[in-house]
């Protein structure tokens, strides 16, 4: 077949698939797939196996068609190299973890393992290292690999991230109701893991339906659905009211009265919400006077059941003591560096090597090192809780799952709740023996301590005297990426202690001693969604 009649037929094949006319698409497109293949290798035969193995991919998401799935799949493995000519990198690994997706169906949150959450693990790991080629690169973040990412993370639990993937995507102010939708089902989610909810999630849950219906970009047969979740949420909005006593409010009303709370809070209290950086649940999805505080706390307003609790109460005290520390440096490097007198009397020598050195960088490396004080004592809190000590008896946050070995997988999957499988994701993003994309802060952490990491000015390094020539391996990072990587660890460590107050609180859930200190205080968990 000649090149342009392959042309025209993927025109075609794309345009069918996309009106949903399926039945015809998958035997013309196995028609069409050897001509492809046989041609001889180029750029144009590169372009025509990328645009094929788009369509066999979305063919088998949409119809869905699990043979074309696998053929899509197949053809971004076995192709790697000539698809990644054509699209780079970043978008390679994305079009991947789409194809990956295609396996999983469904989302059972009870029927989630410490197995089937491998298959998450990988793909959530394919997106990480998209967007990290994209900001390598220099290039915008697409913000469908954002929603995506929140996609797959919402399904490990890791639900403080998602919702701040979709805030991020909202924020841009695109049509992207799939931002929308999923932000409702991600709140919907978090009712059921943490056995807590308050009016405004419930407010949140249906305006995220209601702005996908101002969307132009939702099919028409779905507006139904999407309409008849706003009437639901609504009724179950009037009920809870009227159980409370409390008035009906309008919508765009509250809306502006929590921007005036927002508006009234500190400025550092203003970053934390802005940043999704606070330690509320109710900063989760709303920055008002109810989040002004980092109120998060093992027991609820519905009670929690076992003699574990005070002792895990004082870690999360500790918990929340040493991030906010973290937090607040981060902060004050940004916005309140010290004056220049600091600098004026350490009489730094200066060897023109662009090396960052003074009070202000070192809280950069403190709240580096505090973030992973943070993720091992939450190990070690998990380990005291389940009785899961490995038998290395040590407890690292990215290290003491050992899945593997010993019969600890067997052991786990006994135990498995949601915030204990969202804690082993987080940890697998660490964890190099995971393919983790952030092993390297592992690294870091152990570099600040023993090793030199020069942190030096972004507009560039030179050393002028060959002053890096010390014994050892010396380790440079650029002030911005720095800054960038303790961002996203700060975030990951927020999203470990929220997990692990949701571990904890399920533990309750579950516990039926008579002989703990809060039997009287009984769970009663109330799923509104």
């Amino acid at each position: 077949m000649k090149a342009n009649l392959i042309n025209q037929e993927l025109i075609e094949l794309s345009r069918l698939v996309g009106f949903g006319e399926f039945p015809q698409c998958f035997p013309r497109l196995m028609t069409l797939l050897p001509e492809i293949e046989n041609m001889a290798a180029g750029e144009l035969r590169d372009a025509f196996i990328v645009n094929i193995a788009a369509i066999l991919v979305d063919l088998g998401s949409m119809q869905p068609n699990i043979v074309s799935a696998e053929q899509g799949l197949r053809v971004y493995e076995q192709y790697r190299e000539s698809i990644v000519k054509v699209i780079g990198e970043a978008e390679y690994y994305y079009n991947l973890s789409n194809a990956k997706v295609n396996f999983i169906r469904g989302f059972d949150p009870a029927e989630v393992t410490f197995k089937s959450i491998e298959k998450l693990i990988e793909i959530k790991s394919l997106l990480w290292k998209s967007i990290k080629h994209h900001k390598r690169e220099g290039e915008q973040v697409p913000p469908q690999a954002l929603v995506n990412l929140a996609n797959i993370l919402k399904r490990q639990f890791r639900l403080s991230e998602s919702l701040h993937f979709y805030d991020q995507v909202i924020g841009i102010g695109l049509d992207i109701p799939q931002a929308w939708i999923n932000r409702s089902e991600t709140l919907m989610l978090l009712n059921q893991v943490s056995g807590s909810y308050t009016l405004k999630m419930m407010h949140e849950v249906k305006r995220g339906y209601e702005q996908a219906l101002l969307s132009q970009e939702i099919p028409t047969p779905w507006r139904a659905y999407y309409q008849s979740q706003v009437s639901l949420h609504e009724e179950k909005i009037i009920g809870e009211r009227l159980d409370l006593g409390v008035e009906a409010a309008d919508d765009s009303v509250d809306q502006h009265e929590s921007h005036l709370e927002f508006e009234a809070l500190s400025d550092i209290r203003k970053f934390t919400l802005a940043n999704h950086l606070s330690l509320s649940e109710h900063g989760l999805y709303c920055s008002c006077a109810g989040s002004s505080r980092d109120n998060l706390t093992i027991l609820t307003r519905s009670g929690v059941y076992g003699d574990f609790i005070p002792s895990m109460e004082m870690v999360l005290n500790r918990l929340k003591s040493e991030f906010s520390l973290a937090r607040r440096f981060y902060y004050e490097y940004l916005y309140e560096k010290i004056d220049e007198d600091d600098d004026h009397e350490s009489c730094y020598s200066e060897l023109y090597n662009g090396e960052l050195l003074g009070v202000d960088v070192e809280k950069l490396r403190t709240a580096f090192r505090i973030c992973f004080g943070v993720l091992d004592k939450i190990a070690a809190a998990v380990c005291d809780l389940y009785k899961v000590h490995p038998e290395s008896k040590m407890v690292y946050f990215q290290s003491f799952w050992q899945l593997d070995s010993g019969g600890r997988r067997a052991m786990f999957e006994d135990i498995k709740n949601p915030g204990l499988l969202s804690l082993y994701s987080l940890a697998s993003d660490l964890n190099d023996r995971k393919d983790g994309e952030l092993a390297f802060f592992k690294q870091w952490r152990n570099d600040l301590e023993h090793k030199f990491i020069v942190i030096y000015e972004s507009k560039g390094q030179e050393d002028v005297y060959d002053s890096y020539k010390v014994s050892g391996d010396v380790i440079k990072v650029s002030e911005s990426e720095f800054v960038d990587n303790l961002r996203q660890l700060l975030q990951l460590t927020r999203s470990a202690i929220f997990s692990f107050v949701f571990c904890v609180r399920e533990k309750g859930v579950q516990e039926k001693s008579d002989d703990s200190i809060y039997s009287s205080i009984v769970i009663n968990r109330k799923d509104y969604f």
